[in-house]
């Protein structure tokens, strides 16, 4: 397959978050990435808030991405979170898990030889059961994403979430994209790690 590119580099690990001040910066750095995989005839599965999937769609045409067409033939699936993250109105990280590794499998049964994944992030400040694991769902994906070679890039608002939360963030995602350039975070910590110090501050 070919190689992965974010934020003018090669991603040489499957998960990453990215952190931006307004659209304008998310999607002026992110087109590239969804660009390079849809005409590459990978599959792309975006998450955002239900009430912005249009806008979604107007922003990937402003750059030239021809919504429609990729959404008709199933190379383009744009899910509201409460299809995916938030779906029954609860969040579970076990079932998010199943989701992700579902919709690759599906996938390359389908001739995809890759998935992107894309997910606004912003779902975890709702006020649903089960949204605090998000941590712990962050961890454990770079498994599944992993062991699939696939790439999933986490996007969040630094206008809506705090600083504590995004050092969290920071400690689940090998990369990161800060400032429009791909990072690597020093800050991440492996999932095994990271979950046994979870569990051993809740005993």
């Amino acid at each position: 397959m070919n190689d992965v590119t974010l934020a003018g580099r090669k991603l040489t690990h499957y998960h990453a978050c990215a952190f931006f001040d307004s659209p304008d910066d998310e999607y002026r750095v992110l087109h590239p990435f969804i660009k390079e995989g849809l005409e590459a005839g990978e599959k792309a599965l975006h998450i955002t808030a239900p009430d912005m999937k249009s806008e979604h769609r107007r922003r990937l045409e402003a750059f030239g991405i021809h919504t429609a067409e990729c959404e008709r033939t199933g190379q383009l699936e744009i899910l509201g979170w409460d299809e995916a993250y938030l779906k029954e109105g609860r969040f579970d990280a076990q079932t998010m898990l199943a989701l992700v590794e579902e919709v690759v499998v599906t996938s390359m049964a389908q001739g995809f030889p890759r998935v992107r994944f894309v997910g606004h992030m912003e779902w975890a400040l709702e006020k649903k059961p089960g949204v605090e694991q998000i941590i712990e769902y962050e961890a454990r994906v770079n498994d599944v994403l992993n062991r699939y070679h696939q790439p999933g890039i986490c996007i969040y608002d630094l206008q809506k979430f705090s600083g504590s939360t995004a050092l969290d963030v920071l400690r689940t995602h090998p990369f990161a994209v800060i400032d429009g350039a791909l990072r690597e975070n020093p800050y991440y910590v492996p999932p095994a790690e990271l979950l046994r110090r979870a569990q051993f501050t809740k005993s």
